[in-house]
């Protein structure tokens, strides 16, 4: 996003809610940048199984990991680390560490097994990153999150996490969603815009060829009714700021996206909010192969 009128205008987007317009005032929060006073002190934990053991689990490239983690219980407000499970080049494993704040939590894992010079940078890139999201989205006060997470695509040099959970304030609860794609090459967050083209997909997603994954008749005609408020133009510069870095170039929205994408399968999957009645979000499914 290059220019201020257009960042004011994606900061007033629209939702859409079940047969009227609302504005979306609660989905993503901007970043928090304090703490409260006399807010507990977060704490991580390693990720226990159900016996208490600590289970790493080795993540094949170039095929989805369907397995799932649980969070940790916070011991004592002290940091420990699973022991690492030996791994070939040809795999990467995870150990699940899990970060508690106040009375919201959320998981993340922990690799092994890929290059040693750049294994404490991208550890620290996934870790800060959970962190940075889960006090994003806890920001109002009063709200409570929890969040797991599921390695979703890993290649040789490149790799998707999927965090979904549970954001609850006062009475209400909402599913959350955010992911973080990381250059295994480099440490680093990687973005949309590394591995497709924002105007592409922004067409794609106003034509009628769109395709949702696994989104209810009622989502579908919500979501028809979502894309009728957006340009391509504005769309685009939504796509632009997925993803973290939070921070990109020429960027001047440098808070909490709006939009989250990850790759899975050879197809790329992207967020986009919707209000509660809807599901509070859609994926839309992309598949490069066949467009």
């Amino acid at each position: 996003m290059k220019k201020l009128l257009l960042y004011l205008t994606i900061l007033a987007l629209p939702v859409i809610s079940a047969g009227c317009k609302s504005k979306d005032t609660s989905d993503l929060k901007s970043i928090m940048t304090t703490e409260a006073n006399g807010a507990m002190s977060p704490t991580t934990t390693a990720a226990e199984g159900a016996n208490g053991a600590m289970s790493p689990t080795t993540i094949a490239p170039t095929s989805d990991s369907k397995e799932s983690t649980s969070l940790a219980e916070t011991k004592s407000g002290k940091t420990t680390t699973a022991d690492k499970k030996s791994s070939s080049k040809s795999s990467v494993t995870e150990n699940a560490q899990s970060y508690s704040k106040d009375k919201s939590k959320i998981s993340y894992p922990k690799l092994s097994g890929i290059d040693s010079k750049i294994e404490s940078s991208v550890n620290k890139t996934i870790s800060d990153n959970a962190r940075l999201a889960l006090d994003s989205f806890t920001s109002n006060a009063g709200s409570t999150a929890e969040l797991k997470y599921n390695v979703k695509n890993q290649s040789r040099n490149r790799m998707s996490i999927v965090y979904t959970g549970t954001l609850k304030a006062g009475n209400e609860s909402k599913k959350i969603i955010f992911t973080n794609n990381i250059n295994l090459d480099t440490g680093e967050s990687i973005g949309l815009t590394d591995f497709a083209d924002p105007l592409t997909i922004a067409n794609y997603i106003l034509s009628d060829d769109v395709e949702l994954e696994n989104a209810t008749n009622s989502q579908a005609a919500g979501f028809t009714e979502y894309k009728k408020n957006l340009t391509v133009d504005t769309l685009k510069a939504l796509l632009e700021d997925a993803d973290f870095p939070l921070i990109k170039k020429n960027d001047v929205n440098e808070g909490f996206p709006k939009l989250f994408s990850y790759e899975s399968g050879g197809d790329i999957f992207i967020s986009i909010p919707l209000s509660h009645e809807l599901g509070d979000y859609v994926l839309v499914k992309y598949s490069p192969s066949t467009k």
